[in-house]
């Protein structure tokens, strides 16, 4: 019978005392978390913790938050973001919910534009075995007025589950169907679909799979009408030693439009491939491009002089130089159906030899010597209908010597490297050279 009485005492102290142990737990894995994210402060911006009171079963805490520098707008627009958490200790971690709290233009708006009925809601969980899951979500709102128009907020959600460290991020979410009208205009958007897996490769720089889905999108005013229907962005991005790939793809089923020249755009696949990127060279220039970012924003607020381009560029180049290295390899390709015509586009980028902006003026002055260093692919083939439907392209493409044509295409293929190319035809760089002078206009 004492063998018996012995596991469930210890069984019934272990569900005793657990809330206290997963109540510590979750404290220092919430601190930590901010710790972590505090020192990319100019990527995730910063959080302040204003009190901490953690009891046996429950806490009760309040935060800050200061948006990254670039949005020092945002901050001076809607006021400091302040929220408080309620935790409940349970065995194995601690559930949350916080709300927003504060004078901010935020709880203004609320008051005035909804009743006092607040839809945000923000909730989750921290696992004492480290993970945490956090959730944005908002209730639907439905046609409130707004600077004249009529708006419905959906109902939508984002859920995000990290590891304490911030180093894993795995994100699913969503949002109804909504709607806005006024002014004279009207546009609709149909239900989203996003999710995402990716982990920290560097500091701001986070590689995975990200995916979007939109399910239509059609807006209407004094143009006429355009539609959208299914949305979808994916993009993929990795590493291989100490570079990086990726590959992102946009396509839509279908685009029709009283702005447009066609009558319709159907299957339409915008892509774009990058490998042997270097991925240091890459966090450099996203650091000095995001610090630029923040003091353009700065100096707009402050009403001080924007940096001139050139004193931008010249920030720039050093990183920018360090991923012309050997081995860069860039794609992109576009295709669609035009009034019924399939058209496709693509073009293809590696680099052979690093290349330096010193060497740029060779493809001036020694082209044969410089083109050693690449390989440059054009592919382009357009449907003649679609074309001829447009008088000047017609015009200006049909007196090109570059471009070939059959009864259903006009084509185009150049290869430019140390061997060129035009329409199967090799030729010299002088050759190709004389051919796109003839071809222009003046």
């Amino acid at each position: 019978m004492k063998k018996i009485i012995i596991p469930v005492v210890i069984i019934a102290a272990i569900f005793v005392g657990a809330p206290y142990i997963t109540g510590k737990i979750a404290e220092t894995e919430t601190k930590k978390m901010i710790d972590g994210f505090n020192q990319s402060a100019s990527t995730y911006g910063t959080t302040e913790v204003l009190s901490y009171d953690r009891g046996f079963r429950s806490t009760q805490a309040r935060y800050k938050y200061l948006p990254p520098s670039q949005l020092t707008g945002f901050t001076k627009e809607f006021g400091e973001i302040v929220y408080a958490c309620d935790s409940s200790h349970g065995v194995i971690g601690i559930d949350f919910n916080c709300k927003l709290e504060g004078e901010s233009a935020y709880s203004k708006f609320v008051a005035e534009k909804l009743n006092g009925k607040d839809p945000l809601s923000i909730y989750g969980s921290i696992s004492a075995f480290g993970g945490i899951s956090q959730t944005i979500a908002l209730e639907e709102v439905k046609d409130f007025e707004l600077d004249g128009a009529s708006i419905t907020i959906p109902n939508s959600k984002i859920t995000v589950d990290t590891d304490a460290k911030g180093s894993s991020i795995k994100l699913s979410g969503g949002s109804d169907a909504f709607a806005m009208q006024g002014n004279g205009q009207t546009m609709k958007v149909g239900t989203m679909s996003l999710s995402g897996d990716m982990e920290r490769a560097g500091e701001g720089l986070f590689i995975g799979d990200f995916v979007m889905d939109l399910e239509s999108f059609t807006a209407e005013g004094p143009l006429g009408e355009t539609t959208i229907d299914s949305m979808s962005v994916r993009t993929e991005t990795g590493q291989s030693g100490d570079n990086l790939s990726s590959n992102a793809v946009i396509s839509i089923k279908e685009i029709v439009s009283a702005v447009m020249p066609f009558e319709s755009v159907k299957d339409l696949s915008m892509a774009m491939d990058i490998n042997g990127l270097d991925k240091q060279a890459f966090i450099e220039y996203q650091k000095i491009a995001q610090q630029m970012q923040a003091d353009a924003m700065l100096a707009l607020e402050e009403n001080q002089e924007q940096a001139m381009p050139q004193a931008q560029m010249a920030q720039l180049m050093p990183a920018l130089e360090k991923m012309l290295k050997q081995g860069l390899d860039v794609s992109s390709k576009v295709s669609a159906e035009l009034n019924g015509e399939n058209n496709d586009v693509a073009l293809n980028f590696k680099l052979l030899e690093n290349l330096s902006f010193a060497q740029m003026p060779q493809f001036m002055t020694a082209p044969d010597e410089a083109l050693k260093k690449v390989n440059i692919k054009l592919d382009a083939s357009l449907a003649k209908q679609v074309v001829d439907g447009q008088p000047m392209v017609a015009a200006f493409i049909a007196r090109s010597p570059l471009v070939s044509a059959n009864d259903n295409d006009y084509a185009l293929n150049l290869a430019l490297g140390e061997e060129i190319s035009l329409n199967g035809k090799s030729m010299s760089f002088a050759e190709l050279q004389a051919l796109v002078f003839s071809s222009l206009p003046f």
